[in-house]
This record gives C-alpha cells, sequence and structure tokens, in this order.
C-alpha cells in the first residue's frame, strides 16, 4: 500500500509527452525536454541472460535457431538488439556467461543463517522473499532486469525528479531519484538505492546498498549495477547493464536486450490475495512434526 501510495504521488506529476515525431536517432521529447520513455514494455523471451555452453562465444542466433526459439510464442520470441536474434543476455565476457569468483572469494552470506535445529519451515519469516510476496523470482524486478515467462511486463513513469519502474509482478515499484546522491544512513532497501541521470539520449541508473536478500549472483554487500536506457525506436527501448563487485569479480560483466511494448496495460498482480501456498507448507511442517517425521 504505501509503495502504492508514493507511486500515485509520482504520477500526479506525470510530464505530458509532446507529440513530436520520432526520428530515426532521436526520441520523442516529455514536456521537460527528456526522452520519453514513457510506456508499457515487456522483455519475455526465451533469450537468457547466460548463454548455452555449447555456443561458445557466438552471439547471434542461426535461422534455424531462430526459428526454433521464435515457435514457441508470440509473447515469448527471441531478443533481438538492432533486428539480430540473440544467443545470451550477456555480451562482456565474450563467451556470454558470468564470470567465475576471483581466486580466494566466496558469496556474500544470506540475509538469515539457519540456527543448529532450525528449519525454514518454522515460520513464515525464513521463508523465501518470494514466498512472502515482497520480491518476485529471479530479478525480475532488477536490477538486472530478467524476464520470466510470465508476468514480465513494466510501466515506466517519468517526473522531474524521479523516474518509477512499476514492474508487473508482485507490483513493485523501484523508485530511481534524479540528480541525487546515494543514501549514507545505512539502509538497504528492497530493489536497491537508484539514483538516475540524463546522458544525451539516455537515462542511466546506478543501483547500489542492495539488501541482503537480493542476493545476485552472489554478491549483493559491495554490489554496484548500472542500467542504460535508450529509446533507439518507437518501439524499441534497448537496456544495456553493467554489474561490478571488486571483491568478487575481477572486472564487470555486461550485456544488453531490448524491451518491446507490451500488449496491454500492467495487470492486477494478487500475490497475498488467496495466497495459501505459504500456509500449506506450514500446515504440512506442522503435521509432519506432530507424526513424528521431523
Amino acid at each position: 500500500m504505501r509503495t502504492l501510495i508514493v507511486l500515485a504521488s509520482i504520477m500526479a506529476g506525470l510530464a505530458v509527452t509532446t507529440a513530436d515525431a520520432q526520428t530515426p536517432d532521436k526520441a520523442p521529447r516529455t514536456s521537460l525536454g527528456h526522452p520519453d520513455l514513457q510506456a508499457n514494455w515487456t522483455n519475455e523471451s526465451t533469450t537468457r541472460l547466460e548463454r548455452p555452453l555449447e555456443m561458445g562465444k557466438r552471439l547471434i542466433l542461426t535461422e534455424e535457431e531462430t526459428r526454433e526459439a521464435d515457435k514457441g510464442s508470440i509473447f515469448r520470441p527471441a531478443m533481438r538488439v538492432n533486428g539480430q536474434p540473440r544467443t545470451s543476455f550477456i555480451t562482456n565476457p565474450s563467451n556470454g556467461r558470468v564470470p567465475p569468483l576471483k581466486p580466494g572469494a566466496e558469496p556474500d552470506p544470506r540475509y538469515y543463517t539457519l540456527k543448529p535445529g532450525e528449519k525454514v519451515t518454522d515460520g513464515p519469516e525464513l521463508q523465501a522473499v518470494d514466498d512472502r510476496c515482497i520480491l518476485p523470482i529471479g530479478s525480475n524486478a532488477g536490477p538486472v532486469m530478467l524476464p520470466l515467462p510470465n508476468n514480465s511486463n513494466y510501466q515506466i513513469v517519468q517526473t522531474k525528479d524521479y523516474v518509477v519502474i512499476l514492474v508487473e509482478m508482485i507490483h513493485d515499484a523501484r523508485i530511481v531519484r534524479l540528480n541525487s546522491r546515494h543514501r549514507t544512513d545505512g539502509q538497504r532497501p528492497y530493489l536497491g538505492d537508484s539514483i538516475g541521470w540524463w546522458e544525451g539520449e539516455t537515462l542511466v541508473i546506478e543501483t547500489t546498498n542492495f539488501p541482503p536478500e537480493q542476493m545476485f549472483r552472489g554478491s549483493w554487500v559491495n554490489l554496484k549495477i548500472t542500467e542504460r536506457f535508450t529509446r533507439v525506436r518507437k518501439d524499441r527501448l534497448l537496456y544495456r547493464f553493467t554489474v561490478e563487485d571488486p571483491t568478487k569479480w575481477e572486472k564487470p560483466w555486461s550485456g544488453e536486450y531490448e524491451f518491446r511494448p507490451s500488449t496491454s496495460p500492467i495487470d492486477e498482480y494478487a500475490c497475498r490475495e488467496g495466497e495459501v501456498s505459504m500456509p500449506a507448507m506450514l500446515l504440512a511442517a506442522r503435521r509432519r512434526e506432530a507424526a513424528g517425521l521431523e
């Protein structure tokens, strides 16, 4: 509810899009003069963050692979960038894979370590954040924003001081403070601490201060993710990302893909209403304990 109230107040100051026609090298403008990224977008795709090992350093799908990737659903085609069907989102390193941790590095600690004799079914507080309807699975809300087979739809809202990325799944709203600084109060909000600025046609968003529940590929303590959004066509939004943590990887790694327009507005995602999986899991655990099975 608090997130929706904040979003509603920000949307009240929504910048009105001008009627300027889009040119190949310049996106339409908002009334504030910034490139207009506002729309309902989707990144649902059969392409994934990492490239299959057998594809090696090959970035582009063959015609046969493209037909195979596209045939499942018109809503989940192979991801294109500038018309090229891609084998992965990651472009650097060239093998399209998340690089291994540097020698001696270990994944950051999880937000909660079970005590001796403790089980994840002892209470709702020990369940995963997606089961608790706090964050979607698989970094769907980002950053890095990664697609799932469903509900991978987003709405971007721009105002003078903020950009809001509303995510369909669980209705997460990432609020980006423009021309601001990262917080220094030690707080690590869900979805991290995002600040942004404009570099020509591109919105740059830098996120730090990730919470431990949002570990990404073994990193959250010193994790920094930089995203770049550029409206390259009326129906395409180029998304580029760079992942950094000098305590985990020898150098940053990065990738890109293109959002395309969603076929419908953001749908209601009722995660808590009528939710039965968590009560059912906890009830099953209590019955097993009563029967002496645990």
